[in-house]
């Protein structure tokens, strides 16, 4: 086994715990996905349930990563409900330290559905991968069902958390943001009471974190004395992305043949890893990653969403 680098083999807790320090981090983050994505206008006096994310707005204000502003483009919304210019004098405004940030984290995130989507089907014992056959079952009769129900059996086992625990990456940071791209706490005009705010800040959205990730194997408690774990884990990550570069090289070529593939946009979508920003057909980009993919770390360098660097070292290295 290669020495040991940026936190590779690193240890399961045994219990998750986000403390009150890290879930606002997660939180002002999401603020500025809204501010800077979604085009979410906030103002810069909260009230009812939209206290709950003053929080982070002091922290963002705090860094220098929103700035208050006197005017309201026309267009724009403040939760999800259009303004004329006469309805607010202040609102906050993100500055270019925190759009690059918001960048990078959704970069990540598209670097994990890239690398990772294809340890969520694993036959640890057979040492098979749904992702084997994806080419095959789509392109048959019903292939959308087919391809369901197939990733459905009991067989397969989600490997992505420990994958990713083994990387050293915080595997909590690529479920919470999956939980952004979904749009699960975007505002809308129907949610007058701001119930978006409420369920983010104080909803058991973090209780839901934690079930997953207790519930989530361990990478250590595999194998035996003569097949140690460490190595069983290298061998998974290793076949994982020897299996993602033979479909992708499949598909990517039956995809030259069609002018149009019905019905396969969205479990495509895996394959093409929403690389619209990280150049999608830049075989370099995917090189890196299969020369080396237990120690690969993505196109950047990782530092914990939890960490109090990552304010700082995110918003310098874009």
């Amino acid at each position: 086994m290669k020495e040991q680098k940026n936190n590779i083999g690193q240890a399961t807790p045994e219990k998750w715990i986000l403390t009150e320090e890290q879930r606002l981090n997660y939180q002002a983050l999401y603020i500025l996905y809204l501010i800077t994505e979604e085009k979410v206008l906030f103002p810069n006096f909260l009230t009812g349930n939209l206290k709950f994310a003053q929080e982070s707005i002091d922290f963002l204000e705090s860094k220098k990563l929103i700035v208050q502003k006197e005017e309201v483009t026309e267009g724009k919304k403040m939760f999800g409900v259009a303004l004329e210019k006469s309805d607010t004098n202040w609102i906050y405004e993100a500055t270019t330290e925190a759009r690059n940030i918001v960048a990078l984290h959704r970069k990540k995130y598209r670097e994990f559905l890239t690398f990772y989507d294809v340890y969520a089907h694993v036959d640890p014992e057979a040492g098979e991968f749904a992702f084997r056959k994806i080419k095959k079952i789509l392109l048959q009769e019903g292939g959308t069902e087919a391809w369901a129900k197939y990733k459905n059996k009991e067989r397969w086992v989600d490997y992505r958390i420990p994958v990713t625990v083994y990387k050293g990456f915080d595997p909590r940071e690529f479920i919470f943001f999956s939980f952004m791209e979904e749009g699960r706490f975007i505002p809308t005009e129907k949610d007058t009471e701001h119930d978006w705010a409420k369920n983010l800040f104080m909803g058991d959205l973090w209780e839901e974190l934690d079930k997953v990730m207790n519930s989530a194997p361990r990478w250590e408690d595999q194998g035996d004395e003569e097949n140690p774990a460490t190595e069983i884990m290298e061998t998974i990550i290793i076949e994982g992305a020897n299996v993602l570069k033979e479909q992708r090289k499949k598909i990517k070529k039956f995809i030259k043949k069609q002018d149009d593939i019905i019905g396969l946009e969205e479990e495509l979508e895996l394959v093409k890893a929403k690389q619209d920003a990280a150049a999608e057909d830049d075989d370099n980009y995917y090189d890196e990653y299969y020369n080396d993919p237990v120690y690969y770390h993505g196109s950047y360098y990782y530092t914990p969403l939890a960490d109090p660097l990552f304010w700082v070292t995110a918003a310098i290295i874009i």
